[in-house]
């Protein structure tokens, strides 16, 4: 014997083969926008795994209406055919039911609602972040070149501390000289200069607190880092195995939402970021730009410079695969790296070496460019 099982704004019902209810899981009252947004999300309920249970044991075949996959399920009774018989029996008999159109569709647009301000404030917040960051960068790189110049009048040699994030973490730590030198008593000479032995308490513990502010600031960028990781693990994981959580959430930032950047051709996506260069192209006739953003790209950065506008373009392509994947399917493979990684290395593989037109377009570009007019010789004087 074999059942129908399908959904409608109220829960779930379970037909037999002659339309008659078998069975049904409504939704609490309070919960069914979020149990229909959970539902588009290819997510399985509470509501469904409890009728499935429960029509299981009398039945040998059971046919459901649903946007995933059989083996979601686990069950091998499970057929997925969209539409069913039970469900189309359900649309044409609403009335039967205490269902009426206009309920309906004021549900589905509280859920259209829903969905709507759910992304815009995921993408807003990610955004946010991310710009946050680089302004974050910025400011940390100017106070650590001020801390470096004002500290050194104290403790000059603490500029063998090349690593700033250390730098600044050894004078936050530690409130004076000799402390710092017991901290990190390898990284110093023996013989430290004392040039300002007598030091002004007062100036020392300005120093120390300002260090301090930058050693918090330090401390929030990677709280940051770590929402950020979050944020993309939630909403875009395909890109974010990719191509990283920062990088992900730039080209989000700079498409301006998620959705933008899933309608993106790869060609646009490939150069995001180099609009500056794409405008001067336009306008003066220079070569374009072969890359934007994705330049960030360890696989892209670090290849040959024969070899990184094809890997970029390929990224590119893989990049939009992944964005729409996010968005629309909300699938999750997990071997996009791995498939961009093989690729990368056959491109690598078939060419080692720049062919003659690449080397001479190089040669080209390596030259410099005299832009100079020729005028004629000798100029008019102006009459008065």
């Amino acid at each position: 014997m074999e059942c129908y099982i399908t959904y409608s704004v109220k829960g779930f019902l379970a037909f037999n083969s002659e339309n008659e209810i078998i069975s049904e899981k409504l939704f609490p009252e309070d919960k069914i926008i979020d149990r229909l947004a959970e539902i588009n999300d290819k997510k399985i309920v509470k509501e469904e795994l409890e009728i499935i249970e429960e029509v299981s044991a009398n039945y040998d075949k059971i046919i459901i209406e649903s946007n995933k996959r059989r083996s979601d399920y686990g069950n091998e009774k499970i057929i997925v055919k969209t539409p069913n018989q039970g469900g189309d029996y359900l649309r044409n008999n609403y009335d039967k039911f205490g269902l009426n159109s206009e309920e309906i569709t004021s549900i589905y647009r509280s859920l259209a609602i829903y969905k709507i301000k759910e992304s815009a404030s995921q993408d807003k917040h990610l955004i946010q972040a991310i710009n946050s960051i680089d302004e974050i960068d910025e400011s940390i790189s100017k106070l650590i070149e001020r801390i470096r110049e004002w500290y050194a009048l104290y403790f000059p040699e603490m500029d063998v501390i090349h690593n700033n994030e250390t730098y600044i973490k050894l004078i936050s730590q530690n409130k004076t000289k000799e402390k710092i030198i017991k901290a990190k008593p390898d990284a110093f000479p023996s013989d430290i200069i004392d040039l300002e032995e007598d030091i002004n308490p007062l100036d020392l513990e300005i120093m120390n607190n300002y260090a301090n502010s930058i050693y918090e600031l330090q401390k929030s960028r990677k709280n940051m880092e770590n929402y950020i990781d979050e944020k993309m693990e939630s909403i875009a994981p395909n890109l974010k195995l990719l191509v990283g959580s920062s990088l992900g959430a730039k080209l989000i930032s700079h498409a301006g939402g998620i959705k933008r950047l899933a309608t993106y051709p790869s060609s646009t996506v490939q150069i995001m970021g180099a609009e500056k260069a794409l405008f001067r192209h336009l306008k003066s006739g220079d070569r374009p730009p072969k890359y934007g953003l994705i330049y960030q790209h360890p696989q892209v950065r670090g290849a040959k410079w024969w070899n990184r506008g094809k890997i970029a373009r390929m990224l590119a392509g893989m990049i939009s695969l992944a964005v729409r994947r996010d968005v629309f399917t909300k699938t999750f493979d997990e071997n996009v790296a791995d498939e961009f990684t093989s690729k990368v290395q056959q491109i690598e593989k078939d060419n080692p070496f720049p062919t003659k037109t690449t080397k001479r377009r190089n040669e080209e570009r390596s030259k410099p460019k005299n832009n100079k007019k020729k005028g004629k010789k000798g100029k008019k004087k102006k009459r008065r």
